[in-house]
């Protein structure tokens, strides 16, 4: 099957400017995504919505700075008190433990209609009646932050790290009947991690990125996916083309347009294949667990696994890393196996994500091209 990552590359950069949800710019977006689709013969509806991010980030800072209190007096206390520091880090980690997991129920914090209205965009192809549905999705909107990927990323690690060396300070003292080491070893870790999550709840949104990476290079593939594979795939196979808006508020956008459709997806096999972050040069990628060692799908990894080896594309299973989220979670939490499709490596393209330097310039073609190939020959394995 050929690919044309030439097409994908310049629909990418056709995208690539500011859309944050509810912006002139996501209107932008959802026209010409629209477009694309309808242009690929599909038939296309755009599925509005609104919603408030509000409670959630209220929510989010509140726990933040909450868990970085526990966390600090822990550490203050560990050697005079050490039986109520381990108390205070016990309630940290639980609460903390929530950021990390993405519980089902936490979405009940995204479920307000709200002042942001915004839109899911989606091409449809197949009989009324499918034997399998194959959804295929990409969020379209992009977003700025205060604290970009380097900067949050480094700062959940350091949490972690610092959190993980006063527990271990404590089980050991509480172990020997005291706990040991310089006065201001307990000060100086429940310090660092009280100070990161403090700097992590002062966390703003943005309209400044262009979104190359993040997410235009996928939607680029979307597109692409949706000329070629309709041809390709069985006529009992219904395929959705599946542009997600807020995503980068939270993955509201997948929750809406699941709690609209997932019924109608019961009764028969279903399988989602997300794309996110695609087009950073290196490897492809596949997003496999998140929260704390959850799994997305064994199964789609399998098979994602054996198009690669198939094809002799280089491909690199990876965690989504601590307290970040993609559109795979809320199709897992409703029973709907998902697999995320990214590219890359640490470096420049990556770094720039959720910043104002994330130009369609990051992308590149041959991780475009290999990835859409991927996705397309896992989708045809699916349907045999």
């Amino acid at each position: 099957m050929r690919v044309d990552g030439e097409r994908i590359e310049r629909e990418a950069s056709a995208l690539a400017f500011p859309r944050y949800p509810g912006t002139e710019g996501d209107t932008r977006a959802i026209e010409l995504v629209a477009g694309w689709l309808r242009e690929a013969g599909l038939e296309v509806s755009c599925e509005e919505f609104t919603y408030d991010i509000g409670p959630a980030f209220r929510a989010l800072r509140l726990l933040l700075l909450g868990t970085g209190l526990l966390v600090g007096v822990a550490g203050i206390l560990a050697q005079p008190q050490p039986q109520i520091a381990a108390s205070c880090l016990a309630l940290a980690l639980l609460a903390g433990g929530t950021l990390l997991v993405w519980s089902p129920w936490l979405e009940r914090l995204y479920s307000r209609e709200g002042s942001t209205r915004t839109a899911n965009v989606v091409g449809r192809t197949g009989p009324r009646r499918p034997r399998l549905s194959l959804i295929f999705v990409a969020h379209h909107d992009s977003k700025s932050q205060n604290l970009t990927l380097p900067y949050r990323s480094g700062l959940t690690i350091l949490t972690l790290l610092a959190g993980a060396g006063l527990a271990a300070l404590l089980i050991v003292g509480l172990a020997m009947g005291r706990v040991g080491g310089p006065p201001w070893l307990g000060p100086l870790l429940g310090g660092l991690a009280a100070a990161s999550l403090v700097a992590l709840s002062t966390l703003q949104n943005g309209n400044r990125s262009p979104g190359g990476v993040d997410n235009a290079g996928s939607v680029g593939i979307l597109m692409e996916l949706a000329r070629i594979l309709p041809g390709e795939l069985p006529a009992d196979v219904e395929a959705i083309f599946l542009s997600t808006g807020a995503e980068e508020d939270h993955m509201v956008g997948a929750m809406r347009w699941l709690d609209r459709h997932a019924s109608l997806l019961a009764g028969r096999p279903t399988y989602a294949l997300n794309l996110d972050g695609a087009g950073i040069p290196g490897k492809a990628l596949l997003l496999e667990r998140y929260g704390v060692g959850k799994s997305f799908s064994p199964f789609l990894s399998k098979m994602a696994r054996r198009a690669a080896e198939r094809l002799e594309i280089p491909l690199r299973g990876t965690p989504l890393p601590p307290a970040l989220g993609v559109d795979a979670i809320p199709f897992v939490h409703r029973g709907i196996p998902c697999i995320t499709f990214a590219s890359g490596s640490l470096g420049p393209a990556l770094l720039a994500i959720h910043s104002a330097e994330d130009h369609a310039e990051n992308l590149d073609r041959d991780a475009l091209e290999r990835v859409a190939r991927l996705v397309a020959a896992t989708a045809l394995d699916l349907t045999r």
